[in-house]
């Protein structure tokens, strides 16, 4: 369709979307968004654990390779990068199709996968739309995946509204807004988020067949506040901006078409470099351009390989003011101390909305090198 933009509802659960993994003490920092919604698709966006929101992480290590590419072979050709800042739009199409819901049916509940009806492999939630609609009423045989173990269940479709359906609520594809962390100015390479996108009902990240990153507007700021996260909403434009290549625990990673005018390029800070008191974070909580705000890093955890490496604390007025603190839709704001990029923010607390966490920028290097994209150094 031409012109048409996607509305960003965030944290808002529709018939045909569900949010993903917020856990009682903390939030992930991506804003959540529904698209058109189809009587079998669903659509899922990103968050994670521990009472605050999202993401995950586990056995990223830094190599000596990497800390080659990172800051050269005799560490005197330091790796420098474009700092973000700017919210980007996500799209993108899971590898697999999922259950959601699946009323009257048992022997299915949600996270499962589903293989195949009638023998043809499943791709889409239309693929399945499309068996059942052929099916005539006649039964059909659905192949799933149940918990790890394949199943095969005969099913027999219900006449509703004109149209053949097996009360089974599928989704394909996920829909969000975050925060660009850093881009290499050589090559347009991207990483943003820090956290993973993830299955809303197993809180695993999904795995992705193809995605892309559109430009994405602000509508408004819902405050976080003790118990309730907060969150940006918006709406996806049709504006396709760039390629997504890889969903991670540590972020998601691409190319864009261009580097934002007048983006920072600062140095990359190993995780060693990272130290306890001020910092500032670049985000974008209304239209206009990215600012930087004033927080506080404490509690760092030197052996962190995945998205919670120290916990932050929100100290600049402004910000408290605008948002409450820390909101969704700010998952991979930068975070920079001493002139250099030293991580992004991924979580809020659930409890105290000025609390979070972030996660070194060595380890979101590290998580898309371990996906042979890792920009060479300069």
């Amino acid at each position: 369709m031409k012109n048409t933009k996607t509305r960003v509802l965030v944290g808002l659960i529709l018939s045909f979307y569900t949010l993903c993994g917020v856990f009682s003490t903390s939030a992930s920092a991506m804003t959540t968004v529904s698209c058109e919604a189809q009587s079998t698709a669903s659509y899922t966006t990103l968050e994670e654990n521990e009472q605050y929101t999202q993401v995950l992480s586990d056995g990223v290590t830094v190599g000596s390779r990497i800390l080659e590419l990172l800051f050269g072979k005799d560490k005197e050709k330091t790796k420098v990068l474009a700092v973000g800042g700017g919210i980007f739009g996500i799209k993108l199409k899971q590898s697999q199709v999922s259950v959601v819901e699946a009323r009257g049916i048992p022997a299915l509940s949600s996270g499962d996968i589903i293989l195949s009806v009638n023998g043809k492999e499943i791709k889409s939630a239309d693929d399945v739309r499309r068996a059942v609609a052929s099916s005539g009423g006649e039964s059909v045989t659905v192949r799933a995946l149940h918990k790890g173990q394949k199943i095969a269940l005969e099913l027999r479709p219900s006449l509703e509204d004109g149209e053949y359906k097996l009360g089974i609520t599928l989704r394909d594809m996920a829909a969000g807004i975050g925060t660009i962390t850093f881009i290499d100015p050589e090559t347009r390479f991207f990483g943003g988020l820090g956290h993973g996108i993830c299955d809303g009902d197993t809180g695993e990240v999904i795995s992705m067949e193809s995605g892309e990153v559109t430009g994405a507007l602000l509508g408004g700021i819902h405050k976080g506040e003790a118990g309730k996260p907060g969150e940006l909403t918006g709406i996806l434009t049709d504006s396709k901006s760039g390629t997504l290549i890889t969903n991670s625990e540590c972020g998601v990673f691409g190319y864009l078409y261009k580097i934002p005018e007048g983006a920072k390029i600062l140095e990359v800070a190993t995780s060693s470099e990272v130290q306890e008191g001020e910092a500032t974070i670049l985000s974008t909580v209304k239209n206009g351009g990215s600012a930087e705000y004033k927080i506080e890093i404490f509690d760092i955890d030197r052996q962190s390989s995945g998205s919670k490496s120290f916990k932050i604390r929100v100290t600049d007025e402004t910000l408290k003011a605008l948002t409450g603190g820390i909101v969704r839709g700010m998952s991979g704001s930068p975070i920079i101390q001493n002139g250099k990029l030293v991580g992004a923010v991924t979580h809020v607390l659930v409890a105290n909305p000025t609390e979070g966490y972030g996660i070194f920028i060595e380890n979101m290097l590290n998580a898309s090198n371990a996906r042979n994209e890792l920009p060479r150094a300069a």
